[in-house]
């Protein structure tokens, strides 16, 4: 059998060694699952933390710090499960960012007709996610967090980077709100304690969330002055 010998060495890392000696007591999948969740490493201190600690610290280090941090976010956005991956999708092309809001004006002002089937009648919440590029990969604001990050390094060179930071950041809250809020409508009948009123709860809070996407959408459009 194979053991798992876990050590905690100097600065806080673990050091695992896995060898071939006789192991009693635990198998070798739980042996390695069980060093595994050992593992640790030394924790990042957040932005809150820094600003915290060094309140007079320089502004240009700590626009630094945010803007690395929103492109590891935006980076990382891109492994969530919304869709398949992009067909043909340029993530370059920011003229995608206008017509992706053109699509969101567009649900806005048609709500009512846009998030009903118009066969049965019923709402319709999944539909929201398809106008926000959370359901096909030919929409404009498919992936957008690739083409935020792209679009970051193409900022006007007087660019408020604190606005576009908190803007970004907001917009790709919504987004996330989006998504799971015409999720859980579009189960909402089916659910212990749900029915049609609690379809209708949560597609309206989804209306609200593509309210302030239009707004964070359209000021990201303003900064990058496309």
């Amino acid at each position: 059998m194979l053991a798992v010998v876990v050590r905690k060495m100097p600065g806080s890392v673990t050091s695992i060694e896995i060898s071939r000696r006789a192991s009693a007591t635990l198998p070798m999948w739980t042996a390695i699952a069980a060093a595994a969740l050992s593992f640790t490493l030394p924790s990042a201190p957040t932005l809150q933390t820094t600003l915290a600690a060094s309140p007079r610290s320089p502004p240009l280090q700590l626009l630094a710090s945010r803007r690395d941090a929103l492109s590891l976010a935006l980076g990382a956005l891109a492994f969530a499960p919304l869709a398949a991956n992009a067909d043909g999708q340029d993530p370059n092309d920011l003229s995608r960012l206008k017509k992706g809001l053109e699509s969101i004006d567009f649900l806005l002002a048609n709500w009512d007709k846009e998030t009903v089937d118009p066969i049965s009648g019923d709402d319709s919440p999944d539909r929201v996610r398809y106008f926000v590029g959370l359901r096909t990969t030919d929409h404009p604001l498919f992936q957008v967090d690739k083409l935020l990050t792209k679009a970051q390094q193409k900022l006007p060179d007087d660019a408020d980077i604190e606005l576009w930071i908190d803007t970004v950041e907001g917009f790709n809250s919504c987004l996330a709100k989006i998504n799971e809020l015409a999720y859980t409508s579009s189960f909402g009948e089916y659910n212990p304690g749900g029915g049609k009123g609690q379809v209708r709860k949560y597609l309206l809070l989804a209306q609200e969330q593509v309210v302030e996407a239009e707004k964070d959408l359209k000021a990201i459009i303003k900064i990058l002055n496309i």
